[in-house]
């Protein structure tokens, strides 16, 4: 039978075959070839005539008729991918492999000759190989070594310089201690709450206060050289030229009640000790003098400054300051209502001066108030621990 003559067997797929070939005509990161095999067979299966098939793969009858017949032959989840082919034998032996893989697994800048830069690229290592091969006994079988020959050898142990990947370092010796007074006391809020609907709204459950503190340093007050244009008929997107001009930036320090969900703010040139005492001063002067107020904040100097200290001191049994650990300020749950100001509030914003910006940030907190959320922290101890663990 001709290799491109329609197939009249019928392909008959199975539920779970299915289910897995729809994954892969659908997915984003499979092989186009895989892809239009998967579309193939689906089609197929349901009948479609081949003509119908070929033209909305984009392919040929005859190489849709190819893959049916291969399909058939020995079943469409192995007809997915390529057969081996009896090609020209591997020459590249394994001390050339593992020469070419400790190189890959070593910087550049620690080798002679190498190219300035901080990652290798397939490019930048075949050219290195191909220039010291020589250098080594083997050299030969490198002599020659394509990029494509480099990537092959170091895909079969999936090692690839050219990327790189973040990870935290666990540099906190109490961690557990500080993310478990941390939890507990978003516990305790937790249990709090179930009082507040017998609270006047003046009231502190249990005569506490929990707030979640913490700056957010560097707002950019960005301002226009020349006037955004509107929407149009013609252009359906606001046009902003990319020139633009730095007016200076603001901090914001916030805190979040944990119960009634009311930010209390300030906005300062910089944060020094200083300002985060007058940001005390404002908690102390909102809350009755018979509470105790829970902070949750950071490891950052001004916090436990000789300054902040002396004030505390005046205030004996006022504020009780729980601390994250270190590199773990995604504990703190005000970081959820900045992460949504520079989502809501901030982004693409354009101002005239540093004091628009300030009035801007205002007007937004205030308007958080008039309907305020609480945050709610909905993790348990031992995921923290686990998504820790995954990362160092």
């Amino acid at each position: 039978m001709p290799r491109g003559r329609p197939v009249s067997n019928r392909l008959e797929l199975t539920p779970e075959q299915i289910t897995t070939l729809k994954q892969i005509a659908g997915s984003r990161s499979e092989e186009l070839r895989r892809v239009q095999r998967a579309k193939v067979f689906l089609a197929a299966a349901e009948g479609q005539p081949q003509r119908e098939i070929a033209a909305s793969v984009g392919l040929s009858v005859s190489a849709v008729a190819r893959m049916l017949r291969k399909a058939l032959q020995i079943g469409p989840m192995m007809a997915l991918d390529d057969l081996k082919r009896s090609g020209r034998p591997t020459v590249i032996g394994v001390e050339a492999r593992t020469w070419v893989k400790e190189l890959a697994c070593t910087p550049p800048k620690d080798l002679p000759d190498a190219p300035t830069q901080a990652l290798w690229s397939m490019d930048t290592l075949a050219e290195y190989v191909r220039k010291h091969a020589s250098e080594k006994p083997f050299g030969g079988e490198l002599a020659k070594a394509s990029k494509s020959t480099i990537w092959s050898i170091l895909d079969s142990d999936e090692i690839k310089p050219h990327r790189s990947r973040y990870y935290l370092e666990k540099k906190d010796p109490d961690f557990s201690a500080k993310c478990h007074e941390v939890l507990l006391l978003y516990k305790r809020v937790e249990m709090e709450l179930v009082f507040r609907d017998t609270l006047s709204s003046s009231s502190q459950p249990n005569g506490a206060v929990f707030v979640s503190y913490d700056e957010k340093p560097g707002i950019q007050a960005i301002g226009n050289v020349h006037p955004d244009r509107r929407p149009s008929a013609d252009n359906g997107f606001t046009r902003r030229d990319y020139e633009y001009k730095r007016h200076g930036t603001l901090s914001l320090l916030a805190g979040i009640d944990l119960i009634t969900g009311k930010v209390h703010s300030l906005i300062r040139e910089r944060h020094k000790s200083a300002d985060f005492i007058d940001f005390l001063k404002l908690i102390d002067a909102t809350y009755p003098e018979d509470c105790v107020i829970f902070m949750v904040l950071d490891n950052h100097t001004i916090h436990t400054s000789r300054e902040t200290r002396a004030y505390l001191d005046t205030r004996k049994g006022r504020f009780q300051f729980v601390f994250t650990p270190k590199h773990a300020s995604w504990l703190n749950l005000i970081e959820a209502f900045f992460s949504k100001m520079a989502r809501v509030s901030l982004r693409g914003l354009r101002v005239n001066s540093k004091d628009e910006l300030r009035s801007h940030i205002e007007r937004w907190v205030a308007e958080c108030n008039e309907d305020p959320v609480p945050f709610r922290w909905k993790w348990k101890m031992d995921e923290v621990h686990e998504l820790i663990n995954s990362v160092i």
